[in-house]
């Protein structure tokens, strides 16, 4: 069972925190400097959000167009190719947030770490993080989930494994189908929303440990900067309009606020709920499908 990580992402009042949001404005008004590849990095990061909405919105329409007795109407192709594309959308995010945690490290330490996700995580559990820190218990939890990503990622790029074993490997079209109807027969007998609402609560609370660890380090290694780095906050459809004081009250001053359209927000919190509730929820039974 995946433990409750919903108070790193969330607010107090149940908004999505959105993790480097202000991370390439405080590097420019700080004149910190970045490599040209960190600096990609860090504006796709700062895209996540209305990356992940977009995906989410496909998605979610995907699964809503399954009927009670009949699936003629699901996408099947495109059903398919999103899906895929929401794991490499996924990896790419995680390596891009490998090299801004590097880039936060101390000189001495920076150009020796490696810039793959995979093998910076163990080297940060090994020889950087305190494994007490809340950065180092959540990779050392999620590191046999994080290596599984990568193997599905792998698989779906390159098909064969080099004589290596994989851990997971991406669905057929009948699984993905089946678990899109809210059968358990995707990726560790899971249905589809659940497993990709368990990849959204886990993408999120790394992205927001990593941003307390690279604000942390960015502060400690230029402690002449002034503007510190904070997350910023997911708005709703309904809370574009409220005044500017109201705003500083609930989110705090200078916290970036972000909107989106008008329906990824809540199709990217149907994926979160369903990774939330993952493990609370009785799977359905492995029925067949209406053909």
């Amino acid at each position: 069972m995946m433990p409750n990580y919903s108070p790193i992402y969330r607010t107090h009042d149940g908004h999505l925190r959105v993790p480097f949001a202000g991370l390439g404005v405080v590097l420019r008004v700080e004149a910190i400097r970045a490599s040209v590849s960190e600096a990609r990095a860090i504006e796709n990061v700062a895209m996540f959000v209305f990356s992940v909405g977009i995906l989410s919105r496909r998605l979610k329409a995907h699964i809503n167009a399954y009927g009670r007795d009949t699936w003629v109407d699901v996408p099947i192709r495109e059903l398919f190719l999103d899906t895929q594309g929401f794991f490499l959308f996924v990896q790419q995010f995680l390596e891009d947030l490998a090299l801004i945690v590097r880039m936060s490290l101390p000189h001495e330490q920076r150009h020796q770490m490696p810039a793959a996700f995979s093998h910076l995580k163990r080297r940060l559990l090994e020889r950087v993080l305190d494994l007490d820190s809340p950065l180092a218990r959540f990779l050392s939890t999620e590191e046999a989930w994080f290596d599984g990503m990568k193997d599905i990622r792998d698989d779906i790029l390159h098909r064969t494994g080099f004589g290596r074993r994989r851990s997971a490997m991406f669905p057929d079209l009948s699984d993905v189908l089946r678990g899109g109807g809210g059968y358990p027969d995707f990726v560790g007998g899971t249905t589809l929303a659940e497993y990709l609402g368990g990849t959204l609560v886990r993408v999120f609370a790394l992205a927001c440990l990593a941003d307390e660890f690279v604000g942390s380090g960015i502060a400690a290694r230029h402690p002449e900067a002034r503007m510190p780095l904070k997350c910023g906050v997911l708005l709703s459809d309904g809370e574009m309009d409220l005044s500017t004081h109201e705003k500083v009250v609930r989110f705090g001053l200078g916290t970036p606020l972000y909107f989106t359209d008008p329906e990824s927000p809540s199709a990217l919190e149907f994926f979160m709920r369903a990774g939330e509730d993952l493990g609370n929820r009785r799977a359905p039974d492995r029925a067949s499908g209406p053909a």
